[in-house]
């Protein structure tokens, strides 16, 4: 019996302790822009910087869709540019971001994955 309550105790202190080291970091993000957008807007900056928050060690991919324009020219500019925001600040966080230009992605979305 004193047996039982000892591998009793032992396994919820493992338990326990396996729940509170657990984290609860987001392995990518998704955002979406307005055809014309070029930067980041306050609310993406916030969830972007905590993205980068969560994921501080971690090699980051960011797949950068086009935008969704008709001319193929100036939708790859407008990606060139969402590339840049999400660049400087992933350089602001010292974080190392690899890019990738994604033409299958949908249109206007930007996707950064923890690898």
């Amino acid at each position: 019996m004193r047996n039982k309550g000892l591998w009793l105790a032992v396994g919820l202190t493992l338990l326990l302790s396996g729940c509170a080291s657990t984290s609860s970091t987001t392995q990518q993000l998704e955002l979406f822009f307005s055809p014309e957008q070029t930067s980041l807007n306050a609310e993406q900056q916030r969830k972007v910087k905590q993205f980068f928050d969560d994921n501080p060690y971690h090699q980051i991919s960011a797949y950068i869709a086009p935008a969704n324009i008709s001319d193929p020219f100036k939708a790859l500019v407008q990606s060139q540019k969402r590339m840049q925001a999400i660049n400087r600040l992933s350089a602001s966080y010292n974080i190392p971001l690899r890019l990738e230009y994604a033409p299958k992605q949908d249109a206007d979305t930007l996707l950064l994955k923890r690898l």
